[in-house]
């Protein structure tokens, strides 16, 4: 069993992107694309648990919500700011390594070194909620463009093949 938790505090966030030009504090209403500014707090929380190959793992993740003002071009600069709300996914990996399964072996010797795996990437498929001063989110803004996945559902074989360097071989 595993469980591990970080939280990370951005104190300054700023990026001087040419000489002479102001420096975007990112933290204080700057950004440098479309999913908002720095957010100031970060949390990350992972739990895990595996037994003679088998396993899963939690994870967690929460970061607080940012604004960008003068977002948006042709308004007048009280509605130009952005609020990107806060955002928190979890996922979640079960997985078997087939490869420690003595008896999984014995009988399907391809299967040694193999791992199987089902994943769910963002399981409440939680999406940024972004708003304008008057409360809309603009077009460009909608959730499905900031985050077009959503939930995934992944199933993923794994099998390392390792040489037989010491013999056996008809080299030697």
């Amino acid at each position: 069993l595993s469980l591990s938790l970080y939280h990370t505090w951005h104190l300054t966030e700023s990026i001087l992107i040419a000489p002479g030009v102001p420096e975007l504090d990112l933290l204080n209403g700057d950004a440098t694309g479309s999913s908002g500014g720095q957010p100031r707090h970060e949390i990350k929380a992972r739990l895990g648990y595996s037994n003679n190959g088998i396993g899963a793992r939690l994870g967690v993740n929460w970061e607080s919500g940012t604004h960008v003002d003068g977002a948006l071009s042709g308004t007048s600069a009280g509605s130009s700011r952005l609020e990107f709300g806060s955002l928190a996914t979890a996922n979640l990996r079960i997985f078997a390594n087939l490869g420690q399964m003595p008896s999984l072996v014995k009988n399907v010797p391809f299967l040694r070194g193999a791992r199987v795996s089902v994943g769910v990437d963002n399981i409440f498929n939680q999406r940024r909620e972004v708003r304008d001063a008057t409360g809309m989110t603009p077009l460009r803004y909608q959730q499905d463009y900031l985050d077009p996945l959503g939930r995934t559902i992944s199933i993923s074989f794994r099998k390392l093949f390792s040489p037989n360097f010491g013999g056996g071989g008809p080299r030697g």
